[in-house]
């Protein structure tokens, strides 16, 4: 399972990557949109070596771009990513319309383990592979 976790709080993607890792995800972080290659171009750059990450979670007020304007971009490239979420700890009623539209999964932060492990859970289960770990079970 291939991860991808946009941030630019940096205790954030650490702990999500750390959580992802030890669910026997291959990890890729990204402190902003504009160093993250997937987001540049006009066509997912995905094909049939390099595929879409199985989990994408990005951060809603980032630099630059935010969440939104990512996930939209994503969408419109073609990307094959199903398990995508955005996740704010500022969240307004306009923000959460915004995401809404967008088809993905919401999460607050800070996060309440049990509601990403169980979005983690559905996301693997949609894609064949061997069973993980719980998040739970990370000492942390």
């Amino acid at each position: 399972m291939r991860a991808l976790i946009l941030d630019d709080e940096p205790l954030v993607l650490s702990v999500l990557q750390r959580l992802l890792v030890h669910r026997g995800y291959d990890v890729v972080t990204y402190p902003d949109v504009a160093s993250c290659p997937l987001f540049f171009g006009d066509r997912c750059p995905c094909s049939g070596t390099a595929k879409c990450p199985d989990v994408i979670l990005a951060d809603l007020n980032m630099p630059d771009v935010n969440g939104v304007q990512f996930v939209r971009k994503l969408q419109r490239k073609g990307c094959k990513c199903r398990n995508i979420a955005v996740m704010s700890g500022g969240w307004t009623a306009e923000s959460l319309q915004q995401v809404s539209r967008l088809g993905v999964s919401i999460f607050a932060k800070p996060f309440h383990l049990q509601g990403l492990e169980s979005w983690l859970g559905s996301a693997e289960g949609s894609i064949a592979g061997p069973p993980v770990q719980s998040i739970r079970e990370l000492p942390i």
